[in-house]
């Protein structure tokens, strides 16, 4: 049995983060029975460690960093841990290598590297609505896990507010506010591009056949839908860019969606 570690909220349906989306959305579509260890952000890395399970990186002072998602898979028959580890990305290249018979996150092989191209180069697409994204996160995370998450993300956006160890502490006016949604919108007008080109054969980054790429945009999408809520101008916003291409996206994932 698989037991994946995921970062609760105080949100109906608790998972929301865009990187733990991805193995879950993983999860599901390959049809892998799993549990859910919910997991606040102070304990990550104490939780990690116990498991044997190393950083995914490194700060700039070399202290490790402990993220999720991570899995935990023990062999029913013998309860030897088959294995323990994080990062979606090799998550999901060990489904495929580990359940051979379940879809392919990585049709063929994935021989040209194109796939694990695009997730690689993924979040520097994301960056334009980080600011806001963070903001509006905040609040919906349980009181153990805001203090860790507004430091932690106040460190991520250090270029654009030097000196601020807090989200509280950096300012964001309406004026400001409308001219970040703007390069949002543009944001998603370059992932349009990325993946339209194979719209004659579907609408997946492949065409007909879904992808672990497609899996990190569906994370990424669910994220907002999800932190802005269903009703709000943002979410209504995004169902409206592109065509109505994102609300699309995310119903073609609806069959993956399952928290437990």
């Amino acid at each position: 049995m698989i037991t994946f570690f995921d970062i609760p909220s105080t949100l109906p349906i608790n998972a929301w983060s865009l990187n733990t989306w991805r193995t879950r959305f993983a999860l599901n579509y390959k049809g892998l029975p799993y549990k859910t260890e919910w997991v606040e952000y102070p304990d990550i890395a104490g939780v990690l460690k116990g498991h044997g399970i190393g950083p995914t990186a490194h700060y700039p002072d070399g202290a490790p960093y402990y993220s999720l998602p991570a899995i935990l898979d023990i062999d029913d028959a013998t309860g030897k841990t088959k294995v323990a580890m994080a990062n979606s990305l090799d998550i999901a290249k060990y489904l495929d290598d580990a359940y051979p018979d379940t879809p392919k996150l990585f049709p063929g092989g994935d021989v040209d590297g194109r796939l694990e191209k695009f997730v690689k180069e993924a979040p520097r697409l994301w960056m334009p609505v980080y600011f806001i994204a963070f903001k509006a996160t905040y609040p919906k995370l349980n009181p153990a896990s805001q203090p860790h998450f507004t430091i932690a993300r106040a460190k991520d956006l250090q270029d654009i507010f030097p000196g601020k160890e807090r989200l509280e502490d950096m300012p964001l006016s309406p004026e400001d506010r409308a001219k970040s949604w703007k390069e949002v919108q543009g944001l998603f007008d370059l992932l349009e591009e990325k993946v339209k080109g194979t719209d004659e054969q579907g609408q997946w980054y492949l065409g007909n056949e879904i992808s672990f790429p497609d899996l990190v945009i569906g994370g990424f999408v669910i994220w907002l839908k999800t932190i802005f809520g269903d009703d709000s101008q943002e979410w209504k916003d995004i169902q409206r860019w592109n065509g109505g291409r994102w609300e699309r996206f995310l119903e073609g994932l609806k069959d993956y969606q399952r928290v437990d």
